[in-house]
């Protein structure tokens, strides 16, 4: 989630932007969470083959995944997902930003109940929880692969 303000509207919103389309100089992050960036090939003109980049900045992975299942139906392709970390999370002073390689399915054991997480691999090798957890993401129980992202 994003907050905007009307001051921080750029002024070349209105000579740009598409219909229902604002530009925004910045916007503020109402919660301190993972995110994602997610770089898409998006196919302008099928017989020139030409692509076009569009980068989108998105607060839940929920909304990657059609792009994973789709794979080469549709005019869009996933080129790569990065996860955007605040210090709390990666355990630094600052937010980083890493390259996702793999979603795995994992669970956290809480009175007898097993409650499931996304856990996201880096191609470094960091494990991220998909949420707020009572043990470390070393703890989680890792059953099986979700999804192997694009090198």
């Amino acid at each position: 989630m994003f907050i905007t303000r009307s001051t921080y509207q750029s002024p070349v919103s209105a000579m740009f932007a598409s219909s229902g389309e604002q530009i925004w100089d910045a916007a503020e992050l109402a919660l301190q969470q993972i995110w994602f960036v997610v770089n898409l090939g998006v196919i302008e003109d099928v017989e020139d083959e030409f692509t076009r980049v569009s980068t989108i900045l998105v607060s839940d992975f929920k909304s990657i995944e059609p792009l994973l299942q789709s794979g080469q139906a549709s005019n869009t392709k996933l080129i790569s997902v990065q996860i955007v970390t605040p210090d709390h999370v990666n355990g630094s002073r600052n937010w980083q930003m890493e390259r996702l390689r793999a979603v795995w399915q994992g669970h956290e054991m809480f009175e007898d109940q097993s409650i499931p997480t996304e856990i996201f691999e880096t191609m470094s090798g960091k494990k991220y929880p998909g949420r707020f957890c009572s043990i470390s993401v070393e703890e989680l129980a890792c059953s099986n692969l979700m999804y192997q992202l694009p090198n």
